[in-house]
């Protein structure tokens, strides 16, 4: 039995947080989904779905501030946040939201703005990022609405290296390294490759000890909540 524990992520970008906008307070509910969108922020990306089984489309939303865009500051590098909307009747209602919900535009390295999709399909929230050069990386997240709330369900952190060929079909699984984490289960599948080579060294599933499941609220994209140290 290998025991969780949450481990202090130490910033890999280097962000600069006294430059970072501060998300104002939300509505609880509003008309629009614009109303929801404060002022100097704008919407990413969006994505439909019917989280609660009503026949109503909810929708979750990336927001970003406006400024990231500038070139006179350091906004590109902040985190940007989520909100999810459950539709009623005649309004919307903020079913929960992150302030720091996808990586900065800054933290894909060369490959550029890390951030690939976020969808919503029945009460599972999925947002994924891919980034890196020659070594290519992807962390994903997997939110579940359940306990009448979004809780963190799974983690997939993977990377490997392009510029190798594996079995002589292209690009492959040269040098790659995945942890994945199913925290309803409790389990971690650990796949370990030595530098650009082809065949694992390490391919195993291990079993953690159940800890409180972290909300939506609660999640920092920044933070590392691997449920061991992997070396």
């Amino acid at each position: 039995m290998v025991f969780c524990w949450m481990i202090c992520f130490i910033g890999i970008q280097n962000r600069m947080y006294a430059q970072c906008p501060i998300l104002p307070a939300l509505p609880k509910s509003a008309k629009t989904i614009e109303s929801f969108i404060p002022k100097t922020w704008f919407i990413l990306d969006s994505a439909k779905g019917d989280f609660n089984a009503d026949k109503l489309l909810d929708i979750v939303l990336v927001i970003a501030n406006e400024k990231e865009n500038g070139q006179d500051n350091f906004e590109f590098e902040c985190n940007r946040a989520i909100l999810i909307l459950q539709k009623t009747k005649d309004s919307y209602i903020l079913s929960s939201f992150t302030k720091e919900g996808v990586l900065c535009k800054q933290c894909g390295g060369v490959f550029g703005d890390p951030y690939a999709s976020i969808s919503l399909e029945k009460n599972v929230l999925k947002i994924n990022h891919y980034g890196g050069s020659n070594w290519r990386w992807t962390q994903d997240y997997t939110f579940r609405f359940q306990q009448n709330e979004w809780q963190l369900i799974g983690i997939s952190n993977d990377s490997f290296f392009v510029g190798s060929d594996c079995d002589g079909e292209g690009v492959g699984d040269a040098g790659r390294n995945l942890v994945e984490v199913n925290f309803s289960t409790s389990k971690i599948h650990i796949i370990k490759t030595k530098d650009t080579e082809c065949k694992p060294y390490k391919d195993e599933w291990l079993t953690c000890k159940k800890k409180p499941f972290i909300s939506l609220f609660q999640f920092d994209v920044s933070a590392d909540y691997l449920p061991i140290q992997i070396n």
